[in-house]
């Protein structure tokens, strides 16, 4: 007895909402508004993730902050830093949060033995006083 073998490959089978199935392994054509639409955004999206890897980097030098270097000696804290670091008249916690700031400390909290950076002098972005 001879079976039957079907030698050609079976095509995919992709149902629709109509109730139509295409069944050509080939996508469905796109209609001309479709097609209009996806010419439209392909130079949005290109200028937005220009935008998106480039904008950050263009801020990130632009301006730079003089800092000191200070080793942390024994019973010291990060306020009596600060404090030893701060103008006359202005406020304390704002060196605080600059100095952590500029280590990327989580907490207030210093090691002694540690090199900690303190930025000095006029700091972008700050006010040097409330009323300024």
């Amino acid at each position: 007895m001879e079976a039957n073998i079907c030698l050609e490959p079976i095509q995919p089978y992709y149902p629709v909402p109509n109730g139509r199935g295409i069944t050509t392994g080939r996508m469905p054509e796109v209609g001309p508004r479709r097609a209009m639409l996806r010419l439209a955004l392909l130079p949005v999206i290109a200028v937005g993730l220009v935008v998106l890897l480039l904008g950050p980097q263009a801020d990130a030098g632009s301006e730079s902050v003089a800092t000191v270097s200070h080793v942390v000696k024994a019973g010291e804290t990060l306020w009596s830093i600060a404090s030893a670091h701060t103008a006359p008249g202005e406020d304390v916690r704002r060196t605080v949060a600059l100095i952590r700031s500029a280590n990327g400390m989580p907490s207030g909290t210093v090691k002694a033995g540690v090199t900690i950076a303190i930025p000095v002098g006029e700091i972008p972005g700050w006010r040097t006083r409330a009323g300024s």
